[in-house]
């Protein structure tokens, strides 16, 4: 009985903080999570334009690489579509933030 008991109330203590992680905040939430949020949508947002150097609203690897060599090296797991470019969704991992 004791070998069982762990397991599920360490699952029950964990399952939370595992979802939570994963979850995007909204721009508008209050608090320490929005103003992190907006400082990293603006951040993303300056570095797709940037990297947009034919602003053609898509970034090829090359352009990503100019703003983002990690996200460079991972360019086809980043690449959902697999159209060989990333849209703003695909560059920022979500669809919650809107640019």
């Amino acid at each position: 009985m004791k070998s069982t008991i762990l397991p599920l109330l360490l699952f029950v203590a964990l399952a939370p903080a595992a979802t939570a992680q994963s979850v995007v905040p909204d721009l508008d939430q209050q608090g320490r999570s929005g103003d992190i949020a907006r400082r990293v949508q603006e951040k993303a947002a300056r570095q797709f334009d940037q990297a947009d150097s034919d602003k053609d609203g898509h970034l090829t690897a090359e352009e990503v690489a100019s703003v983002s060599p990690f996200k460079a090296r991972a360019f086809d797991q980043f690449d959902k579509n697999g159209d060989g470019r990333l849209d703003w969704p695909e560059f920022v991992g979500h669809e919650r933030w809107r640019k």
